[in-house]
């Protein structure tokens, strides 16, 4: 029992505190043999002398030495297969010769087949597959995922995976190169970062020229993306056939009802001088026709005053759909609009259904345009009819109740003829359904909501 204990002890000694000495001595010591953890050892003629690991110097006869073993391999320290393999041989002579000292060196024995296994030998198939899968396995512990140069990594990260690469080198010094080509990236990313620098798309730059290379690269990139987007076409259509056939209809009827009248009053003055009852029916005809003539008139003047263009150089919404859409990120918490700015884009953007064949009558549309002012907008929609032009505008009111309620009130004219309120619904219903269709562009716009209405401007908030 106390050899065993002995053994242990000696065991211990060797594994935790040997490691990195010059040999492993077997002496003997009264008639048993021990191992002795040596450096600096030198023989002379009949004795041999040696340094232990606390520094006491000894000698010791030549007779009292048994044997000389390698000293336990250092985790980074290189060794060769055949190092390795000349070791082991000596190892198990070692254990044949001395049983005392079994426990120790089965110790060290398996030190040195852990090493043997990591070390790959062309000649031994099985010995190489077996050190690439253990290299293999530790690699990837070490580096749970390679490399991205497009990819930043945070202090953090990149001191933890070249710790990592540190000790994936201990582990296979005989492959401390390769383990070097793994982390050279890892190692210039820590680097450029440590020197100040900031990566863009796999690119170190100094900061001054990272912001100009980044400002440049997202230019091209937005130019490139915002000329592939095309938005949706819309409805072409300003007044459908049928209203618009409607209206010519009743204007006209009213026109010759009107000479009608007239025609009967000249009549009954002229044939039966009946002056009272000629008087009135001309007079109702003159009416009427005049009537008809100024709802034409107005209908198909230009409203006062026309909207006017203002450029504007702001490009809001386009860096909408850029954020959007090209780099996937979501809406402000505000929005502003200005009128300038859309009518902008809908002059640049804005396209219109192809006109059905058996809509002969209808009127198209050719423009939208509009105007913020203080609590509310006004749009116009031009469109063209045998070469007559006709404005469509809508005047909308927005404000709020007291319960925070939104409050819309809309009012429409053909030119300066005010219409009907069936039709203004209609016609402002037509134009919300095509201006969803341009919206859809923007997924973000579910969550938006109108804030309020300001000369020029318009502002949304986002749930």
């Amino acid at each position: 029992m106390i050899r065993l204990y002995r053994a242990w002890v000696c065991a211990i000694c060797l594994v935790g505190a040997s490691a990195g000495s010059a040999e492993i001595l077997i002496l003997d010591k009264n008639g048993e043999a021990v191992l002795v953890a040596a450096q600096e050892v030198r023989e002379e003629k009949k004795t041999i002398q040696f340094k232990e690991l606390d520094g006491t110097k000894r000698e010791v006869e030549l007779g009292k030495v048994l044997g000389k073993l390698p000293s336990t391999p250092l985790p980074e320290q290189e060794l060769s297969r055949e190092q390795a393999v000349s070791a082991i041989n000596k190892i198990l002579e070692a254990k044949a010769q001395h049983p005392n000292l079994e426990q120790p060196l089965h110790k060290e024995l398996e030190i040195w087949k852990e090493r043997l296994d990591k070390m790959p030998s062309p000649e031994d198939p099985e010995a190489l597959a077996k050190a690439e899968a253990a290299f293999a396995a530790a690699t990837e512990k070490a580096i749970p995922q390679a490399y991205d140069g497009k990819k930043s990594y945070t202090t953090e990260e990149l001191a933890k995976q070249v710790e990592a690469l540190a000790a994936l080198s201990k582990e296979f010094p005989e492959r401390a190169q390769e383990v070097e080509n793994i982390g050279a990236p890892w190692r210039l990313e820590m680097e450029n970062q440590q020197a100040g620098r900031k990566k863009f798309e796999g690119r170190w730059f100094e900061p001054e020229d990272w912001e100009k290379e980044k400002e440049t690269r997202n230019d091209v990139a937005k130019k490139a993306f915002l000329a592939k987007i095309q938005a949706p076409a819309v409805a072409p259509i300003l007044f459908s056939q049928g209203v618009f056939v409607a209206g010519l209809g009743l204007v006209l009827g009213g026109a010759l009802l009107g000479l009608s009248f007239l025609f009967h009053g000249v009549v009954e003055l002229l044939r039966h001088r009946a002056w009272w009852k000629g008087s009135a029916w001309a007079l109702a005809g003159m009416c009427l026709f005049s009537l008809m003539a100024r709802a034409t008139v107005l209908a198909i003047a230009v409203p006062e005053p026309p909207l006017v263009l203002k450029k504007d150089n702001r490009t809001t919404l386009e860096d909408l759909l850029w954020s959007q859409v090209g780099l996937k990120e979501g809406l402000p918490s505000e929005v502003k609009l200005s009128d300038a700015e859309i009518n902008d884009w809908w002059g640049r953007r804005l396209r219109f259904a192809v006109v059905g064949v058996t809509d002969i009558l209808a009127v198209s549309t050719e423009r939208w345009q509009l105007e913020f002012v203080e609590g509310g907008m006004t749009l116009d929609r031009t469109g063209r009819w045998l070469g007559q032009t006709l404005v469509l505008r809508h005047e909308l009111i927005f404000s709020r109740s007291e319960k925070g309620e939104n409050i819309y009130r809309v009012e429409a004219s053909l030119g300066k003829l005010p219409l009907p309120p069936a039709l203004v619904l209609r016609t402002w219903n037509q134009w919300v359904d095509s201006l969803l269709e341009q919206v859809a562009l923007f997924p973000g716009s579910k969550s938006v909501q109108l804030d309020r209405i300001e000369k020029g401007v318009v502002v949304f908030t986002t749930q």
